[in-house]
């Protein structure tokens, strides 16, 4: 009875290396859990991206993501909106990802309208922005509406959290509600949205170049592996490039 209960234990011993094996060795694959961003390019993430408004010749900069990313850098972007369910049930695994990245990697979040009637939510989150409180109400937001059942895209609302969980003054948040730039970066949201052939939310794109969404990943909680995925194939071809490049001048 010992040694079939020891043949037992080492079988299920094994068992649980050759899965632990299979998933750590795992590799993701382009088409399947990610995709090429549309007109994707390595010279395009670094660059300003600028527009034209109708009717001027005037051109806006793309101001709707936070930071600027060095070469160096890799860039990880969430096109999101707080009328979308997954982008709430994200914000976990985003937290815990935050929480290990590399620090050469960069995170930031543009609010999209993906949506007509996601369009507050955008203007929510931008009005945020412009007054700097978005680390102090970004979650409030989401748990107003999720949790609370509160429509946070009406003025009302948003003005009284923001005006009592952040003390912001109240002609202050008149002035940012009322003000040209926040339909600007809700339309330049827009606009990026358009470009980088985005659809749906909630969309992480890396490096400009790659984007994952539930679906190509196949679950919220496995959206992350295929980013670090990414930032490491990133990484070993900037390694292979440089490498070649030296080769070269040698």
């Amino acid at each position: 009875m010992k040694s079939i209960s020891m043949k037992l234990i080492f079988g299920l011993s094994a068992l649980v290396l050759l899965n632990v094996g299979v998933v750590s060795g795992a590799e993701f694959e382009e088409g399947k859990h990610y995709k090429l961003v549309k007109n994707s390019s390595e010279t395009q993430v670094d660059e300003p991206v600028q527009t034209a408004e109708e009717g001027t010749d005037e051109a806006v900069e793309l101001d709707t993501v936070e930071g600027e990313t060095s070469n160096s850098e890799i860039s990880v972007v969430e096109y999101f909106s707080y009328g979308c369910n997954h982008c709430y049930r994200l914000e976990l695994f985003i937290d815990a990802w935050l929480a290990t990245k590399d620090e050469d990697v960069t995170f930031s979040r543009v609010a999209v309208p993906t949506r007509d009637d996601w369009v507050p939510y955008a203007r929510a989150y931008y009005i945020a922005e412009d007054l700097g409180i978005l680390e102090k109400v970004h979650s409030l937001i989401f748990r107003a509406i999720y949790v609370n059942k509160q429509p946070m895209g009406q003025k009302r609302l948003l003005k009284r959290m923001f005006t009592g969980v952040a003390e912001i003054e109240s002609e202050k948040f008149e002035e940012v509600w009322a003000s040209d730039r926040i339909p600007k970066m809700v339309q330049n949201a827009a606009i990026e949205l358009r470009d980088l052939g985005v659809d749906a939310s909630p969309t992480i794109v890396v490096a400009k170049k790659y984007l994952i969404t539930p679906e190509t990943a196949g679950d919220l909680g496995l959206i992350f592996d295929v980013v670090d995925f990414l930032v490491e194939k990133i990484k070993s071809e900037r390694k292979m490039e440089d490498s070649t490049a030296a080769n070269e001048s040698s």
